[in-house]
């Protein structure tokens, strides 16, 4: 961890010495901002390389997107904690669920019937029929639009040193578990299908197929779905980091499932992708048809569209997704209209942490609707209640702390990062955090006694106190 610390900080001087060269690059790597702000308090900013420090990120690579070009890049930290070799912007990353986006374009370039039964185009491995299929088929449309019905599993990818199945023995596991179309229900595991679908229909191996699709005609050199990065593209590649920093073991994790999240890539080549799918690109030989257009970017079911989520706070529409793999997070997010957009990659597993608090700095730059802080009011804090709250709590199969640091709560667990957070009092048993959008309420009995909480990040998580003690008052 000395020598970690040694490069960021050389790293960190020469940040400091190209900041100065454009200021609003400057203000974005010095203005990284929490998804939460309290109300009436100024807001707090962050610099780019604290913050990568803190989350045990290595490295990051950045290009941003205007006025339908490549405006700027921007690579940080290092591509291997152990050797200190850096990011540069021609770095490769895994980008995890990213590849779906790109699968789907390169489906809809092949022209495939997306609404024929998919098990008329399987030759070996077929989807396995049961009454659910017996209501509705499996077809293309619904694999591309997560509607399908197949088994939400995560990937978890294969460790380097273990064996990689092939692509039909990784769908052994597929199985039917709504009736297709009736449901959004998101599954990786769905384009592990619907990549043997492309490749038993057209006859071509899937990374040919999205090369003379999509990579080509765009001018993406450094691109390549793959389950296992070729040995001779390691030096260019970064490694997967573990949350404590530390790199995975064979440096990245094998994805039978390329669809699903085997693309390797660089933030300027996933630049190039967005831009070739805004609006204002449209004049012309276009890349792709308004009606191909259409079809990707009209909702299917909960805000999906055809391999890109389209929900989104601001009035421009917008098209992106988020990918997440072992010891690798990333962010393709592109307006659709304006002609904007950025591509984050990073190589750890706190990553996604660090590129929303990017996306806030890079939207306060720019003007941005989306990606602005939540705003909440805080109250007075009744420190004489807070001896009470403190304690584990069993949530979600992770553990939650609650700990008193003199007049301060504090809160840590996997879901917040590597540090403990500071409690923001919303009343005496109401509480929220600058560093997350969640909040936490405490349940008080009769007695003043505290077994039980809920906590609120996206949808109610109820957590049990799992240590014996208890204070009542």
């Amino acid at each position: 961890m000395n020598v970690q610390r040694t490069l960021f900080g050389l790293w960190a001087a020469a940040l400091t010495l190209h900041a100065a060269a454009d200021p609003r690059i400057a203000r974005i790597e010095n203005g990284l901002r929490e998804p939460v702000a309290v109300r009436g308090a100024p807001a707090r900013t962050m610099r780019l390389v604290d913050r990568m420090r803190d989350l045990h990120v290595p490295g990051v690579s950045i290009a941003f997107i205007d006025y339908g070009r490549i405006a700027w890049t921007r690579a940080y930290g290092v591509a291997d904690a152990d050797s200190g070799r850096p990011v540069t912007p021609a770095t490769l990353f895994q980008v995890a669920s990213i590849s779906k986006s790109v699968a789907a374009v390169a489906t809809v370039k092949s022209r495939i019937d997306l609404d024929a039964d998919v098990n008329t185009r399987l030759r070996g491995w077929h989807v396995p029929e049961n009454a659910f299929t017996a209501q509705h088929p499996v077809t293309v449309r619904g694999l591309l639009s997560h509607t399908a019905g197949v088994s939400e599993d995560d990937l978890f990818g294969y460790p380097a040193a273990e064996p990689c199945p092939t692509l039909p023995q990784a769908l052994a596991k597929a199985e039917i578990r709504s009736v297709p179309g009736s449901r959004y229900a998101y599954s990786s595991l769905g384009y592990g299908v619907l990549q043997q679908v492309l490749v038993d229909t057209t006859g071509r191996p899937f990374d040919a197929l999205a090369r003379a699709t999509v990579f080509a005609p765009l001018g993406m050199r450094d691109s390549l779905f793959t389950s296992m990065l070729p040995v001779a593209l390691a030096p260019r590649a970064a490694k997967g980091h573990a949350m404590d920093g530390t790199p995975i073991a064979g440096g990245w994790h094998c994805y039978p499932e390329q669809a699903a999240a085997g693309l390797w890539t660089t933030a300027s080549d996933l630049a190039r992708f967005a831009i070739a799918l805004q609006d204002r690109v449209q004049t012309g030989h276009a890349f792709l048809t308004r009606q191909q257009r259409d079809m990707l970017f009209t909702p299917v079911r909960d805000d999906y569209g055809l391999g890109f989520q389209l929900d989104h706070a601001g009035k421009e529409p917008v098209f992106h997704h988020s990918g997440s793999n072992a010891g690798y997070k990333a962010l393709l997010w592109a307006y659709t209209r304006t002609g904007q957009g950025a591509v984050i990659l990073t190589n750890g597993d706190y990553g996604t942490t660090l590129i929303a608090e990017l996306m806030r700095a890079i939207a306060a730059e720019y003007g941005w609707e989306d990606w602005r802080p939540v705003e909440r009011a805080a109250v007075p804090a009744n420190t004489a209640l807070f001896d009470r709250y403190t304690g584990s709590y069993a949530v979600s199969n992770v553990t939650l702390r609650v700990e008193r640091r003199g007049d301060v709560l504090t809160l840590a667990g996997p879901p917040l990062g590597p540090e403990p957070v500071e409690l923001i009092p919303a009343g005496d048993a109401d509480f929220f955090m600058r560093e997350k959008d969640a909040t936490l309420h405490f349940d008080v009995d009769a007695d003043g006694n505290v077994d039980t909480l809920t906590f609120v990040d996206g949808r109610p998580r109820p957590g049990r106190r799992i240590d014996p003690a208890r204070v009542s008052r």
